[in-house]
């Protein structure tokens, strides 16, 4: 449909900034923390290294403990629900030692489409996931499957990240993941257009900030004639 060609042009025109560009255009827009989901690294293709950059909507799958018997059940590996053109957003029970994705899943859901994989929680079989060549964002790693610690509860649900934030952080299905090196956030659809006005603007103005810098003129004076508005 032309929405949906729009919104990946959308998505195409967001490659040029980085996570701490959309971050910064975030709070601009009064969005909470500026969208930064913390303490979730890349580990693939690379640990902390190059330039991946991951974007796109995310698809949620929800976990909770094992011992959970009261929560809803998936019968089938989440892992084939993934949508193409997706990025997968985990969410583990807190404090899980237990890996959530692994080498399996993650060919499964690249053959599917999938742009990339963040992890609430920890992941496993770094080599065969780096193999597979698609960006894996996570907390940390494990040695433990999932099996006997965590099972699938809900997919495509609105999820609470980790951690105590004030106010909670939430990840909502359709959401926009970007996620390089500095670090993921999550931009809300709606506010998708005014991300990219506010980025496009701020980048050249610090552009020109850094220009001046070059020439020697001080920060606070190249800041005082290129930040204006």
């Amino acid at each position: 449909t032309d929405d949906n060609s729009s919104f990946y042009k959308k998505l195409e025109l967001l490659k040029k900034f980085s996570a701490c560009d959309v971050a910064d255009a975030l709070l601009r827009l009064n969005h909470p923390l500026g969208g930064y989901l913390p303490d979730i690294i890349m580990f693939s293709p690379e640990y902390q290294s190059g330039d991946t950059k991951l974007i796109g909507p995310v698809y949620t799958v929800k976990l909770v403990p094992k011992s959970d018997t009261t929560s809803p059940k998936i019968n089938h590996s989440y892992a084939d629900s993934v949508t193409s053109g997706s990025v997968v957003f985990l969410s583990a029970p807190p404090n899980s030692i237990n890996a959530v994705w692994g080498g399996l899943t993650n060919t499964r859901a690249k053959k599917l489409g999938a742009k990339g994989v963040v992890v609430d929680g920890r992941i496993r079989d770094l080599d065969e996931i780096r193999s597979d060549g698609i960006p894996v964002f996570a907390r940390a790693s494990s040695v433990l499957s999932a099996n006997g610690f965590t099972r699938p509860t809900a997919l495509n649900v609105p999820v609470t990240l980790n951690g105590n934030h004030d106010p909670p952080i939430k990840i909502n299905p359709d959401d926009i993941i970007l996620a390089d090196l500095n670090g993921v956030v999550c931009i809300p659809k709606d506010l998708l257009d005014q991300v990219l006005d506010s980025c496009e603007k701020y980048t050249v103005m610090d552009n020109n900030v850094k220009n001046a810098l070059y020439e020697g003129t001080s920060l606070t004076e190249a800041k005082n004639i290129h930040r204006k508005g």
